[in-house]
């Protein structure tokens, strides 16, 4: 029992090296097994230490934890790790009509999630270091994968942005060891004194800020993502924006809780609020479908970020949207990315008629648009409620409800894709079953974690959550009125897509004005500290 976390990361290791040495459609059959397993191991484990209600350290080799390698788990690392199990399950179903012949493939995405199970129960600096390289690189491989002009490019920008951002997570690492003689988390945690200026403590928290600003998609360092999702095959579009994004903000909690530093709680609060708003711009001014729903992850992320800075320390809203946005992004990718399969197409103004040509198709696609716009009975009205009740301002709440209007603007925007006639060149273009269970499974979960929240998230959580109300009336009309001035604003302005639109939509920035803003970027933190 006190093996499950090692056995966590290498039995997905394990089955892709299974699948890479054997190479044949039938072996890959294996990592349906490995992940079997992966699954009751992690309930057990869950199980075992009562719901993980105090921390369990795992020290390898025994060595003297300054210096050794230590695996720590409690209930946020359990909560990220049946969320990785899920959306990776989801994603092996998908993909096994067109892919369980390519042992390649199949090898790189199981290896991943050993990596990022890895990742998320590391408990030093130099260990997460490491994850989060291999995590980046294999990445960039996946995003590749297809070998054509667009994916190339998009793949190598991925790798180098994001090394450069890795470069001053190093920095930062080494400055904390030099300063504490220790890398982890848990000493620091405890060593760390914060003082005035810019000591060589509060030079590595800006340093790895830094870091975990570009692997989030912080506002103004998130050019990579719209590029990686819109040019990866879907499946590692969704498991991007589902999953491999929140590394960063899995990072960012653990790095914040190590820190304590209170003064750059209002910082990313703001940060939050410039990230939600841009990338809600930029998508309202899309037309690719894959390109709305790129920039919408970064919308998301932004009021991620205000929820897991709230001025109280309470982050339950921040992290419950983490999950919540990763089973609704999963699924809006998934079903997305069948839309383009079955049309050839990714321009939302020539797909028509989704309703009556695939009817199931646009049922489990408008469940995901509900759940990521915050209708009640689906589960991203909770944890948004959750963030706006922890808001410190009535204007960082009509923000909240900005925010709210952009994201449905542009979603009423991708919706026309549901309207128009039938097209009986499509009836030969049938969705299969690999395709449908996952979507069928996330729509399910959508709908539970959004009506028996209460009890799914106790077991994470002793924060009571009892004062959302699903059947609040005022709540369903506030959502019908921020509804109708997202339509009116589609109508009047997006739907008639003005020069200024068009010129977001064309913005493209180049590598080298991404690293100036990364520059930049780190510039303001410093002000900040001063």
């Amino acid at each position: 029992m006190e093996l499950i976390p090692v056995l966590i990361i290498m039995i997905p290791i394990f089955a892709s090296m299974i699948v890479y040495l054997t190479d044949t459609k039938y072996s890959n059959n294996v990592v349906f097994v490995a992940q079997g397993t992966l699954s009751i191991l992690a309930v057990k484990y869950f199980i075992e230490f009562e719901g993980l209600k105090e921390k369990h350290l795992l020290n390898l080799g025994n060595w003297n934890e300054v210096v050794s390698i230590v695996l720590r788990n409690d209930k946020i690392s359990m909560l990220f790790i049946f969320l990785t199990i899920l959306i990776w399950w989801m994603i092996l179903i998908y993909i096994w009509d067109t892919k369980k012949r390519d042992s390649k493939f199949i090898f790189l995405l199981i290896f991943l999630e050993g990596v990022f199970l890895g990742l998320l129960q590391t408990n030093d600096l130099f260990t997460m270091f490491v994850f989060i390289e291999i995590t980046t690189i294999l990445s960039s491989i996946l995003i590749l994968y297809k070998m054509d002009g667009e994916s190339v490019r998009a793949g190598l920008y991925y790798l180098l942005f994001n090394s450069v951002g890795m470069m001053f997570y190093l920095l930062g690492m080494a400055f904390i060891y030099y300063s504490e003689g220790t890398l982890n988390i848990d000493i620091l945690t405890a060593k760390i004194n914060i003082y005035q200026g810019l000591n060589l403590t509060n030079l590595s928290y800006i340093s790895i800020m830094a870091a975990v600003g570009v692997k989030s998609a912080f506002f103004p360092v998130y050019n990579w993502l719209p590029k990686a999702h819109s040019a990866a095959p879907s499946s590692i579009s969704a498991l991007l924006s589902g999953l491999l994004v929140k590394s960063g903000l899995y990072v960012f909690i653990r790095i914040n809780s190590m820190y304590g530093l209170e003064t750059f709680r209002e910082f990313f609060i703001i940060l939050g609020i410039f990230t939600a708003i841009s990338g809600a711009i930029f998508a309202v001014s899309q037309k690719d479908l894959k390109q709305i729903l790129a920039f919408s992850t970064i919308s998301q992320i932004g009021i991620i970020m205000i929820g897991l800075n709230q001025l109280e320390g309470e982050t339950l809203g921040g992290i419950m949207h983490i999950i919540n946005h990763g089973i609704f992004k999963t699924l809006l990718f998934l079903s997305g990315g069948a839309v383009v399969s079955l049309y050839k197409k990714r321009d939302v103004t020539k797909i028509r008629g989704l309703l009556k040509n695939y009817p199931l198709l646009s049922i489990f696609m408008i469940v995901g648009i509900l759940s990521i716009t915050g209708m009640p009975l689906f589960n991203g009205y909770v944890s948004k409620s959750i963030i706006k009740y922890g808001v410190y301002s009535k204007t960082l709440e009509y923000l909240m409800y900005f925010i709210d209007i952009l994201t449905l603007t542009y979603f009423i925007k991708l919706s026309q894709i549901f309207f128009g006639e039938k097209n009986i060149n499509l009836k030969n273009h049938k969705l299969g079953i690999y395709k449908k269970i996952p979507l069928y499974l996330l729509s399910l979960a959508c709908i539970i974690f959004g009506n028996f929240y209460i009890p799914i998230y106790s077991l994470f959580t002793e924060a009571s959550i009892k004062y959302i109300n699903l059947f609040n009336i005022s709540e369903w009309l506030l959502f019908g009125l921020k509804a109708a001035v997202a339509y009116f604003l589609y109508r009047i302005i997006v739907k008639k897509d003005y020069n200024f639109i068009k010129f977001l939509r064309r913005t493209n920035i180049s590598f080298s004005s991404t690293n100036f803003l990364f520059i930049l970027f780190i510039t303001i933190m410093i002000i900040w500290k001063l």
